[in-house]
């Protein structure tokens, strides 16, 4: 499939990067279905292809997608294409990671940190 059909899918999307599992793209068409009405705590890193540090954090994002399959839903938003969903979160710089349960915004990651960082926020927000 191509990637930029990949990006249009309306529903999340779990792609596979060797034996791991990798984070979906969301958009500002399916970020209500995606991350609002999700009915498990949802992860978004919002990046742009030009930054170096998303990367990084990309690499693990990806990871923990597939460490918490089940529990956790992992997507990826591109600010450059989807400008206006980021300013309803007031994302300033990137990257940017989001931790939403039931619909509400409940923890923000600001810059590169390590994955122990996102696991404790993650744990947070799966116990709350």
């Amino acid at each position: 499939m191509p990637m930029k059909d990949i990006e249009s899918f309306e529903c999340p999307l779990t792609y596979f990067v060797g034996n791991a599992f990798a984070a979906a793209v969301v958009t500002k068409d399916s970020w209500k279905k995606s991350i609002l009405s999700s009915d498990v705590p949802v992860l978004v890193e919002f990046y742009a292809s030009w930054c170096g540090p998303c990367r990084m954090v990309h690499r693990v994002i990806d990871e923990i997608a597939g460490e918490y399959d089940g529990k956790l839903n992992c997507f990826l938003l591109n600010t450059d294409n989807d400008l206006p969903v980021a300013e309803d979160y007031e994302i300033k710089a990137v990257p940017v990671v989001l931790l939403f349960k039931n619909g509400e915004k409940r923890e923000s990651i600001v810059g590169t940190m390590p994955k122990e960082f996102y696991i404790s926020a993650i744990e947070r927000v799966l116990e709350s």
